[in-house]
């Protein structure tokens, strides 16, 4: 049962990097997608390879330290592991992480526009407030410690000067989340060229974060 279930998520992995590559939120060997097996063990993307075009056999299998357990001849995990793993061992609810460089979303970061206030009911049902954690140095465990504090409440959260990373229950849904911030991410600067941004009424907002609240507890 295990072993189909890993086949399961490998193949799963290969087709959402496909997906990120093909809709330019990942570019060369950027990014990088997990998702924790049954074990307790960690599949993931390895490093340095173009996320657009591995094959299940690429994925490799890591512990919560960090350590390679099972890989292909030549294949090493991502020195943004620390990420990953920082999510797994806060959030054991977590099943998938997708880490990518969607454009605009980064862009805003670049001038401090936040994504985390409540102005598209759509994302706020979809993915709640996308806060921005503090710039950290790529691939050291500085990463993890710059989101710790967001992890415990948040499902999607942008990486100032580098990308957004998402926590779900699978890869896909992870995907999703993914998408949905670059999409959101695209309105809002449309909002801020077109003129200044009109606040939705409080009551509004209470009753779309009630709503998101009763649809997180049917999931």
């Amino acid at each position: 049962m295990a072993a189909q279930v890993e086949a399961l998520l490998r193949e799963e992995i290969v087709m959402v990097g496909r997906r990120l590559y093909e809709r330019g939120l990942i570019v060369a060997g950027d990014g990088n997608i997990s998702a924790r097996l049954p074990d307790g063990s960690i599949l993931m993307t390895p490093a340095g390879l173009c996320k657009g075009e591995l094959t299940p056999e690429d994925l490799v299998v890591i512990n919560l330290e960090g350590e390679l357990l099972r890989a292909a001849a030549g294949r090493r995990q991502s020195t943004e592991q620390h990420l990953h793993l920082h999510v797994y061992r806060r959030r054991p609810d977590v099943l998938a992480c997708v880490h990518a460089h969607p454009p605009m979303a980064v862009a805003l970061t670049l001038v401090g526009i936040t994504m985390s206030e409540p102005v598209l009911p759509e994302a706020m049902l979809a993915l709640g407030p996308i806060p921005t954690a503090p710039y950290a140095r790529t691939g050291t465990v500085e990463m993890g410690e710059a989101i710790d504090p967001l992890v415990a409440d948040h499902d999607s959260m942008l990486l100032a000067r580098h990308g957004a990373l998402t926590l779900a229950r699978t890869p896909t849904a992870a995907y999703f989340q993914m998408e949905q911030i670059e999409h959101c991410a695209r309105i809002l600067h449309a909002a801020h060229l077109l003129g200044p941004l009109e606040p939705m009424p409080h009551e509004r907002i209470a009753e779309l974060y009630h709503l998101r609240a009763a649809l997180r507890m049917q999931n």
